[in-house]
C-alpha cells in the first residue's frame, strides 16, 4: 500500500461557515512528495493525523497532573509547533460557497432562501 499513491496532495482542514464573508477554511495542504520526504512509506493524510495525535502527546506530558481534558483545554500553541513541521503548507482562505450554492433541485424540497445557513438547507443523502 505504500505504492499505491504516487503523486498529489490532501487539503485537511476545517470549514467554518455563516460568517459573514461566507466560508472560511483553514487548514494543512501536504503532497505525498512531502510526506515521503518526512517519513518514508506514508501518506500525507496519516502525516497530517498523526501529527496532531503527536502534539497532543507532547502537550499530555509536559502537563501530567491535568488528567483527561476537553481538546478546548489543551494548549493549541504546544500543539501546533510540534505538529507544523509535518503539515506542510498551512493556511486561511475565504469562499462564496453556501448550501444553496449550484443548487437546481428536480423536484421541490424544502430551502429557506432568506438565510442559507438554516439546517434545513444541508442535504442528507
Amino acid at each position: 500500500m505504500s505504492d499505491e499513491i504516487v503523486h498529489g496532495m490532501d487539503e485537511l482542514g476545517v470549514l467554518l461557515m455563516g460568517n459573514s464573508k461566507g466560508v472560511y477554511w483553514y487548514g494543512s495542504r501536504l503532497t505525498i512528495e512531502q510526506a515521503r520526504e518526512l517519513a518514508p512509506e506514508n501518506t500525507a493524510t496519516s502525516l497530517q493525523v498523526v501529527a496532531g495525535v503527536l502534539g497532543g502527546l507532547v502537550w499530555a506530558i509536559q502537563n501530567p497532573a491535568c488528567g483527561v481534558v476537553e481538546p478546548d483545554d489543551i494548549d493549541y500553541e504546544v500543539v501546533l509547533e510540534v505538529a507544523k513541521p509535518y503539515l506542510g503548507e498551512l493556511g486561511g482562505y475565504y469562499g462564496d460557497w453556501s448550501p444553496l450554492h449550484d443548487r437546481n433541485p428536480l423536484f421541490e424540497e424544502p430551502m429557506d432562501k432568506d438565510d442559507p445557513w438554516q439546517f434545513i438547507n444541508f442535504r442528507v443523502n
